[in-house]
C-alpha cells in the first residue's frame, strides 16, 4: 500500500516486455503494491485462466489476497470446483464476510479430500456468520460431527457468543478439566495402552491418525506443519510424557508456543502463534496458514496462558486409533500411511516433494509435475511415496523424454537396500512400455509390451488397479495386464524409477488414487 509514483503505468508496461522473467513478476509485483487496477485485472485473469500452469494460478491468488483486492471474492466460489487452485482458495475465503462464501462451501463439502475439508472447516470458523452456517450443516449431519477436531471447537468457543456456545455445548458437552481429572484420563489411558490387545498395534494407522489431528501443527520426521514444535527430536519414547503432553497441552506452555487471538476490524478472529511484529503488521501462524496483518486491521490482540495445542484431542478417536497414534509416536523412524479414503490426496500434494524419500538432487517438483532427472546414473535411483496401499486404482499421466530412457511406477513394493524398492513395477520405455517387472524378485513376469499406444516424447495415461491377487494396467485407454498373482504382494508402497544407464528425464503428473476399487480398468471404454 504505497502511492504510485508519478509515470510507473509507462514504465511498468515497458518492463512487463522484459525477456527476464524475474523482472516482470517484480514489476507485477510493484503495481500491485501501487494499486494498479491493471495489475489486479491481469492477475485475476491468470488466476481464472485453467490453461496456465497451477504454480503461476496460486502464485496470482496469494498476490491478489495479500493486496486485498476487492473483487477477488467473486472469483473464490468459482476456483473452489477447480482442484488445482481449492486449498488456497478455499483458505483465502477466511479474509472475506460474503455470506455467499459458507453456502459455497458447504455446497462442495461432501467432494473434499481431507486436507481441504480441514481448510474448509478453518474457513468456516473464522467467523462468526461463517459458524452458525457451519453448525447448522453439523445439525443436519451434512458435516459429520467427528470432522470438527478439538481445536476448531476451541476457536468456535473462542467468539464467546451465546447462542454458538450454547450449540457447541449441546453437541460437544463442556470442554475443560480439572486437573484430578486430567491425571484420571492420563492413568486410563496407560491402562488402555497397557491391557492385552487382539492385535499388536497399526504404526502405519498411526501415522494416518497422526496425519488428521497433529500434522496441521506439528512436524515428525520432516513431514507436517510448523505451528507447534517439532516432535522428531521430543521425548517420545516416554509415555509419560507423551501422555501428559495430548491430555494437559497447557501444563508446560514455550513461550514460543502461547495462543494469541486477533480480532479484526472486519469482524475475522484469528487464533494462532506470533512469528515476528512490528510497528506496521504482525505475522501470525494459524493451524493452516500464515498470515501478515496490517496493524491498521486489527480491532484487538490478546495473547492468552493457553498452549495452541487443544485439550481433548485423544478424546475423539477410538481407542484402537489411541493405540496406534501412540504407537507411531513412540516409533524410531517413519513408516507409509495407511490412508482413510479422504487422505489419498496426501500421495502427492502438486507443490513439493513433502513425505517422499529420494535424492532430491535427481527428483523435483515442477508446475505441478514430479521430474526425475539424471545425466546418467550407475544404478537405478528410485522415489518412494508416504502411502501403504493394499487394494487401489491409480492413474495418472507419464512422459519420458528422450523415449530412449526406462523408468516405471512401483507399486505394492517395499523399501530396499540402499534407497531401493523391491517389488512390481508397470514399466516405462522403449521396448518395456505396458509389462510387468518385478523388481529385486522375479523378474519379467508379463511380456506384452505396450509401445504401440504410446506417444513418444509426449503425455500418456497410465492405470493400475490391484484388487487382491488380480492385477490390470493400460495405457491410453488399452488393456497392458490383466492377470491374477497368487504369490505376490497384497500392499506396499508406490515408487517412482530412474533407470541406470543415459542421461534422461521422465514426469508425472495428475496423480489420482482410489482405494478399494472395483477390480476393472475405468480408462478402457
Amino acid at each position: 500500500k504505497v502511492t504510485m509514483p508519478a509515470g510507473w503505468e509507462a514504465v511498468a508496461e515497458q518492463l512487463s516486455r522484459s525477456t527476464d522473467a524475474t523482472v516482470r513478476e517484480l514489476a507485477q509485483s510493484l503495481s500491485v503494491t501501487f494499486g494498479s487496477e491493471q495489475a489486479f485485472e491481469a492477475l485475476r485473469r491468470q488466476v481464472a485462466d485453467g490453461s496456465a500452469s497451477p504454480e503461476g494460478r496460486r502464485a496470482a491468488l496469494n498476490t491478489l489476497l495479500e493486496a486485498r483486492d476487492p473483487r477477488l471474492a467473486a472469483l473464490l466460489p468459482g476456483l473452489i470446483r477447480d482442484p488445482a487452485l481449492r486449498s488456497p482458495a478455499l483458505r483465502a475465503m477466511a479474509a472475506y464476510e460474503d455470506p455467499a462464501i459458507p453456502r459455497a462451501i458447504l455446497a462442495v463439502y461432501p467432494e473434499l479430500s481431507g486436507p481441504e475439508k480441514r481448510d474448509a472447516l478453518n474457513t468456516l470458523t473464522a467467523r462468526v456468520a461463517f459458524a452458525r452456517q457451519l453448525l447448522d450443516a453439523v445439525n443436519t449431519e451434512h458435516v459429520p460431527v467427528r470432522d470438527l477436531t478439538a481445536e476448531l471447537v476451541r476457536q468456535l468457543r473462542r467468539f464467546e457468543d451465546p447462542e454458538i456456545n450454547a450449540r457447541v455445548s449441546e453437541l460437544w458437552g463442556i470442554a475443560r478439566t480439572s486437573g484430578a481429572d486430567k491425571l484420571e484420563q492420563i492413568q486410563n489411558y496407560k491402562r488402555m495402552l497397557s491391557a492385552e490387545a487382539e492385535s499388536d498395534p497399526d504404526l502405519n494407522r498411526g501415522r494416518a491418525v497422526f496425519a488428521r489431528v497433529c500434522q496441521q501443527c506439528h512436524l515428525l520426521y520432516d513431514v507436517g506443519g510448523r505451528v507447534g514444535p517439532d516432535l522428531t527430536g521430543s521425548n517420545r519414547r516416554d509415555l509419560d510424557y507423551l501422555l501428559e503432553n495430548m491430555v494437559d497441552p497447557n501444563a508446560v506452555i514455550p513461550n514460543d508456543y502461547l495462543t494469541t487471538t486477533i480480532e479484526t476490524t472486519d469482524d475475522r478472529f484469528l487464533s494462532g502463534v506470533v512469528l515476528r511484529q512490528d510497528e506496521r503488521s504482525v505475522t501470525l501462524a494459524l493451524v493452516n496458514d500464515t498470515l501478515t496483518i496490517p496493524r491498521g486491521e486489527i480491532a484487538s490482540m490478546e495473547q492468552s496462558d493457553i498452549s495452541m495445542m487443544p485439550e481433548g484431542l485423544l478424546d475423539v478417536l477410538k481407542a484402537d486409533e489411541v493405540r496406534d497414534l501412540v504407537a507411531y509416536l513412540r516409533g524410531s523412524g517413519q513408516v507409509p500411511m495407511r490412508p482413510d479414503p479422504d487422505q489419498v490426496d496426501l500421495l502427492f500434494n502438486g507443490v513439493d516433494l513433502t513425505g517422499w524419500e529420494g535424492d532430491y538432487d535427481l527428483w523435483t517438483v515442477e508446475n505441478g509435475e514430479i521430474v526425475g532427472r539424471s545425466e546418467g546414473l550407475t544404478t537405478n535411483a528410485f522415489l518412494r511415496g508416504p502411502l501403504l496401499l493394499g487394494d487401489f486404482r491409480l492413474v495418472l499421466e507419464v512422459k519420458l523424454v528422450p523415449d530412449t530412457g526406462n523408468s516405471g511406477v512401483q507399486f505394492r513394493s517395499e523399501p530396499w537396500e540402499e534407497g531401493s524398492v523391491k517389488g512390481y513395477q508397470a514399466d516405462i520405455g522403449a521396448g518395456w512400455w505396458g509389462k510387468l517387472y518385478e523388481e529385486h524378485g522375479r523378474g519379467l513376469l508379463r511380456d506384452q509390451p505396450g509401445d504401440a499406444h504410446v506417444r513418444k516424447g509426449d503425455w500418456n495415461t497410465y492405470e493400475i488397479v490391484a484388487v487382491g491377487p488380480r492385477l490390470l494396467t493400460a495405457i491410453n485407454g488399452n488393456v497392458c495386464v490383466d492377470w491374477e498373482d497368487e504369490a505376490g504382494a497384497r500392499e506396499g508402497i508406490l515408487a517412482f524409477q530412474l533407470h541406470s544407464g543415459r542421461p534422461m528425464e521422465v514426469r508425472f503428473r495428475n496423480l489420482r488414487v482410489e482405494l478399494e476399487p472395483e477390480a476393472r480398468l475405468s480408462t478402457v471404454q
